[in-house]
Order: C-alpha cells, then structure tokens, then sequence
C-alpha cells in the first residue's frame, strides 16, 4: 500500500503512521520506515494497522510500462540538452537520461494527468532516484512544476538532491497574485507557495505534473539516468470533490409547473422541460463556502431537444437573498450531439457564494429558449469541502491550558524521566523539554487531557500534531520516533498506540515543523474522557543527553 509520508517544502512538513512488517514506502529501494512497535502503555496495547489511504486525485505508479507513454522531456528556454525517456521494468520506473549541453540548461520531465478542476489548497508529490554523480556535485536543483490547460506552468521551490530516492512536495498549494509586494523592507513577487509561476496561473484545470532539473552551474559531463516514481495529486486533508449522486434527494426542478418532475434512469437524473429558464439543480446546503470553487458536470441530450434548438446553461445560484448566480458556461445547442455526453467545468470567483446553516445554494442547469424532449445530467462532481465538514477539531496549547493542568506529562510507568513542560509564548506552542539523560525509561509522554465529551468522535478520524523539531534529531543525534495515541482517563484506562513513525524518514531536513498523522480504529468509547497525546521514543537516540533540543507542539487536529 502507498505509504502517505509526506514533506512540504513551502508550509509544514508531514510524516504519517506506517503499518508493522508491511511497510512500503513507494519506490522500490527507499528503505521502510522503522517500525519498534512502542511499548503500549498502561494496558500493552499492540501497534495499530496501517491508517487509511488518502483521497487522490491521480496516481502513476509507473507498475507497466503505459504509464511512461505521455511522458516527455523538453527544455526550457534556450537549451540545447536533451533527455531520453525509458521505462525500467525491474525497477517499475520511469527513466530519463538527460544529456547536458551546457551549466545552465534547464529540463523539464512532464507527464499528462487527467485534466484536475481545482488543486488549490492540494497536494502533489513526486519521488526522484538521482545518482551520486549529481550528488556529489553538488549543484543541480531539482523542482516540482505543474502546467494547466492553459499552457501555464508553476515551479515550486528546488532542493539540492541527495543521492538516492528524493521526494518532491508541495502541500496547500496556492498560486499567487504576481504583483509586487513588501516581505518587511524588501519587495518580493507574490507567487503563492510556488517559487515562481507564469502570470495569470491558476491551479485550475491542471493536466500536467513533472520536474524541472536545474544545472546551477554543474558541468555537462556530469549526468546519469535519473528515476521518476510514485507521481501523486491528492487533496489537502479534509478536502476533496462532493460527487453528487443521482438517487440523492436533494436534486429537484425548479421554476417549472408541477408536470415538470425530477426523474432517474441508470444514465442519470434527468427531467423533460417546457418552457426557458426551467432548472434541474442540486441544493448544496449550508454552511458551504464556494468562492473560488468549480463542479463538473457531464449532461446528454436527446434528439428532441436537440431538434427544438434549445441551449443549455449550467449554473451555481444562491438560492436565497440576492440569488445571484454565475451563468458563464453556456452552451449553445449548435454544440449539443444527441446521445453524446458534454462536459463542462463551470468555476465562480464571486464573493457573494456562501450559504450559512439553513440556506443553500443551487448548482446544476436551466434551459434557455424553448425546449422540448429530454435533459439529463449524467455526472456532477462539486470541487469544495463537503458541506457536512466544518473543519478539523484543533487543540491548541495556550499559558492558562498549561496552568490548568490540562497538559500532562507523567509516564504511565510512574518513573523519573518525564518531560518538562511549559507554554513558549513566543512560538504560542506547548516547549517540552524531554529530559533524556534520566534513562529509567526510553519514552517522554506528553498527553492533553480532554473533558468529558470534550472531543468528537474519534473513531475513523484522522488526528495530527504539530512538532517543531530542530536539525538536532535529524544530524546532531538521530534516532528519535514519535508515536500518537489515546487512552481513556478513568476507569480501565484502555487505549491504542499507533505504530512508531522514524524521524529518520524525514531525510535529514532539519529544523521545522513537522505534521504526524494517525488514523484512529476501535477508539474505546466508555468512560469517553480521553487523553489524546504523545509518545516521544528515544531507543533509537545515538545519545541521551540533558542538553537535547526542546521540543514545540502547536496544535493537535481532529479530522
């Protein structure tokens, strides 16, 4: 199973749970991750599974070789280097070759992805396998680059790769104004989390991913193949499309006569209009927030309407106050094919479509002119947050939590080497000081501890914490894990413990915060009082040393 281990270069890093005796990291040589199992707690609980995949949008595993076959490479600008693409089937790799023409070429490696309505606030990801020629260089840069469909690229920010597998990430994306602004006193081009993009990108419609490897003053004779593997576009957590079902009872026809009905076949929901501006909609109910958002929506006419000359307008309307409405993706009944399906991608950036709890918004189409026969709409997808989600859960230490004694500390061995806590107010995190020295125990455990009631409920959700972890875990003294778990506060004090996520998977990136996540299963209910915490494993520390780094925590989430 593709392990979701992830690391953002321009937010916030993020490590994920792994599984024990299963793990795969995704390409074929990266080492799994460390899997120590942790010693449970009060009651020996056992490692968790494996946490559920995350939502993707695409995923190239490069397993056969089709995989490799929209692939291409090109340079950039004036560049005479070039690249041969290959597909190792041992490896299950995509291979390119470059040949270096001069220390400044720049190479795109591109594939093509089913064309992606919305990515912003997504994530994307790509593993690259680079020789130590390069590495030992020094050098070459490599990117992360997306293009849309209107031939615009964005490039992220480049790392100096190590020989060996390097994962390329960027998370919450966002593509930027452009425009000038002041970053303090120095002015600066506002290109979202992306380090330099095209004027006018936008990460809709995206149907390209790939890598842009940068000479940077490397000599041309130094190369070598390079492996591409594991290319991902996922939705940032808690995120993804709404796919609106057509047996769902929120479809319904509007501005029409009672004759007018919302009807179902296996195609699709459909109705049989008679007069302009009659509507087949699905009412998103609030609060739901899609300013800036997009749907895709596939829709089949028949001979009839086709014959009536009729047209087709696809719409997102508020369907309370002012109703106002985007109308812009019309189509024309000189574009309409019988029995063919047409798709559309209709996107608003109007500030005006938010609906509040008890309002809704219309999303679907209306007929213009007069129609006759039938209109059905095959597909819809809304890209937003789901309207059920109202946003992740978050524990966030504050000076009175930590006074209150609301965050604890204490092994459940009840021996000497606790951490010490405190509230940094400058970072506004919770500063754990781990005490490793005091050897009694090789584990620091830090737990919030919730009120009755006090969290939702845990079962299936995905918790996150936030950790500031300085270059000293990663280079200074390896060998540190991290694992999450919960465990109820009274009565038998059951609880699980996921598996022991290695710092060493972060590949030495050193200082900052790093996200680690866990899918929570069998989450004990009764008495549902819980500490929901930390374990911080030092077995695997080259050294237990009093004057180890403090530890930050910004936020626990529940999503």
């Amino acid at each position: 199973m593709f392990q979701k281990l992830l690391i953002v270069f321009c937010t916030i890093f993020v490590l994920s749970a792994c599984g024990g005796g299963s793990n795969d990291l995704g390409p074929k040589q990266a080492p799994p991750p460390v899997d120590g199992g942790g010693d449970g707690g009060g009651d020996g609980g056992e490692p968790e599974p494996e946490p559920g995949e995350p939502r993707i949008f695409s995923f190239i595993s490069f397993n056969e070789e089709a995989d490799t076959y929209d692939w291409t490479s090109r340079c950039v600008d004036a560049c005479n280097a070039t690249a041969a693409l290959s597909w190792n089937a041992g490896e299950q790799v995509l291979v390119a070759n470059p040949q270096w023409a001069s220390d400044a070429d720049q190479l795109d490696i591109v594939g093509a992805v089913g064309e992606i309505s919305d990515m912003e606030t997504s994530a994307a990801r790509i593993w690259v396998f680079v020789p130590a020629a390069y590495a030992t260089d020094g050098k070459m840069r490599i990117h992360l680059v997306l293009g849309n469909a209107q031939g615009l690229k964005g490039v992220s920010l480049g790392i100096r790769p190590k020989a060996g597998w390097n994962r390329l990430e960027m998370w919450e994306m966002a593509a930027g104004t452009g425009e000038t602004v002041m970053v303090g006193d120095v002015e600066a081009i506002d290109y979202g989390t992306f380090a330099w993009h095209d004027d006018g990108f936008t990460l809709r419609n995206i149907n390209e991913i790939g890598v842009r490897l940068v000479a940077n003053g490397k000599a041309p004779e130094v190369g070598g193949p390079l492996w591409l593997d594991n290319v991902t576009l996922t939705p940032a957590s808690g995120t993804g499309p709404l796919i609106v079902d057509k047996d769902d009872p929120a479809w319904t026809v509007m501005d029409a006569t009672p004759a007018v009905t919302v009807q179902r076949d296996d195609t699709g929901v459909y109705f049989e209009p008679t007069a302009g501006d009659q509507k087949l909609v699905y009412l998103l109910e609030g609060p739901v927030d899609l300013v800036g958002r997009s749907f895709d929506m596939t829709f089949t006419v028949d001979q009839a309407f086709k014959d009536s000359g009729a047209d087709v307008q696809p719409i997102i309307q508020l369907n309370f106050g002012s109703y106002s409405g985007e109308f812009g993706c019309y189509v024309g009944n000189g574009s309409l094919t019988p029995g063919v399906p047409q798709s559309v991608n209709c996107a608003t950036d109007n500030d005006a479509f938010v609906a509040e709890e008890g309002q809704n918004i219309r999303v679907g189409l209306q007929v213009k002119n007069q129609p006759a026969g039938r209109l059905t709409i095959n597909s819809m997808q809304i890209n937003i947050v789901s309207s059920s989600d109202t946003g992740p859960f978050a524990i966030i230490p504050s000076q009175a939590s930590v006074d209150s004694g609301a965050w604890g500390n204490d092994n459940w061995q009840g021996l000497a080497g606790a951490p010490t806590l405190s509230y940094d107010s400058e970072s506004g995190a919770l500063s754990i000081v781990p005490n490793w020295q005091a050897t009694d125990s090789n584990e620091r455990t830090i737990m919030y501890l919730a009120a009755d009631g006090e969290l939702p409920d845990l079962e299936g959700a995905t918790v996150g914490v936030e950790l500031y972890l300085s270059d000293y875990y990663f280079t200074a003294n390896p060998g540190m894990a991290v694992q999450i778990y919960i465990q109820q506060n009274g009565g038998s004090y059951t609880g699980n413990w996921g598996s022991n996520i290695a710092l060493s998977d972060g590949e030495d990136l050193g200082n900052g915060w790093y996200r680690f996540e866990r899918v929570m299963e069998d989450v004990p209910t009764e008495p549902s009082a819980l500490r929901l915490g930390i374990k911080l494993q030092g077995a695997g520390l080259t050294t237990r040393e009093a004057s180890a780094d403090p530890i930050l925590l910004r936020r626990f989430t529940v999503e």
